[in-house]
């Protein structure tokens, strides 16, 4: 499966690297960087688990960027609003120009 470079959520370009984690890092799955506006997957997962892995990781800077990952307090509907809004408009795209290989 290979990723694209950039995806975008709420409007924002987020840098999209696969790379090998190191150190502690090397049982970690993937990251997203918020102040870089990135998000990093490590090498060496399957097809399924890199594609769960990315999912969790947009979902994550979605709920950042939308300020519901900042709340001192669950807000159900907020939550809800940023998933239809930012997170599912934003995956479906991303999901189209995944290149699964076959």
């Amino acid at each position: 499966m290979k990723f694209p470079k950039t995806v975008s959520i709420a409007g924002r370009r987020i840098r999209l690297v696969v790379k090998p984690f190191k150190g502690a890092d090397r049982d970690t799955f993937g990251e997203y960087f918020h102040d870089d506006k990135l998000i990093q997957i490590n090498t060496g997962l399957d097809d399924t688990v890199a594609l769960d892995t990315l999912r969790h990781e947009v979902m994550e800077a979605a709920l950042l960027l939308s300020g519901v990952g900042f709340s001192e307090r669950y807000e159900q509907e907020a939550v809800v609003r940023c998933m239809e809004e930012i997170f599912f408009p934003a995956w479906d795209v991303i999901v189209k120009r995944i290149k699964f290989d076959k």
